[in-house]
């Protein structure tokens, strides 16, 4: 499985305006494609307007046929015509492919969003740790988890997602991260397999 993320920012001098039109045409796009599209606002740990568009995809083929559909539809492409003033930034297109998860069909209002860059070398080694670090979260947290590498790109990309209805459900994963031993062992491999200073983490919430 694929998950494709589509992200930009919004004009923030038209915050509310913009962010119903994110989730107009995430409807639109569903429409047309028949592909569930999921609209995401980041809540912490980058810029306070910056949206995303999400969705889950079995092959890079049926990305590739989702967008010939979108570049010729009249309505989507008069869409995109008249709303360019709404975004302040060109969009950033990543595509990730999931090594490992427990995701349910029903996508969650919160998730968290760890992100690394494996070391030189160190590629294979960051996978296993990755699988082993999201399998843990799993097991300890019951969440809906995954982990996935970045398709394009900076090489060796890699990332943890972490799912909940609630933020009460993400104080869990806090917990863990806070207390769990077996958890802090896991983490004390991590320092050799990954770039000194690549990680970044954000929490996002589903808006449609």
């Amino acid at each position: 499985m694929f998950i494709f993320n589509r992200s930009t920012t919004l004009n923030r001098h038209r915050m509310m305006e913009a962010t119903v039109a994110s989730v107009e045409v995430a409807a639109l796009v569903t429409k047309i494609t028949g592909v569930d599209v999921n609209v995401f606002a980041t809540r912490y740990g980058e810029p306070g307007n910056t949206i995303a568009w999400t969705c889950r995809l079995d092959s890079q083929d049926e990305l590739e046929g989702l967008t010939a559909k979108l570049m010729a539809n009249e309505d989507y492409l008069a869409w995109i015509g008249s709303r360019s003033e709404l975004f302040e930034t060109a969009t950033l297109d990543r595509l990730s492919s999931i090594i490992s998860s427990t995701l349910t069909p029903e996508v969650k209002k919160y998730y968290t969003v760890l992100t690394a860059q494996a070391a030189s070398g160190q590629m294979g080694a960051a996978l296993d740790f990755g699988v082993r670090a999201q399998q843990l979260v799993a097991e300890k947290t019951g969440l809906a988890t995954a982990f996935m590498t970045g398709v394009y790109g900076p090489f060796g990309t890699v990332g943890w997602i972490t799912g909940g209805a609630t933020m009460a459900d993400i104080d869990k994963l806090w917990d863990l991260q806070m207390g769990d031993a077996d958890y802090h062992a896991l983490v004390a491999e991590a320092g050799p397999l990954f770039i000194e200073t690549s990680g970044q983490t954000m929490l996002i919430e589903k808006l449609n």
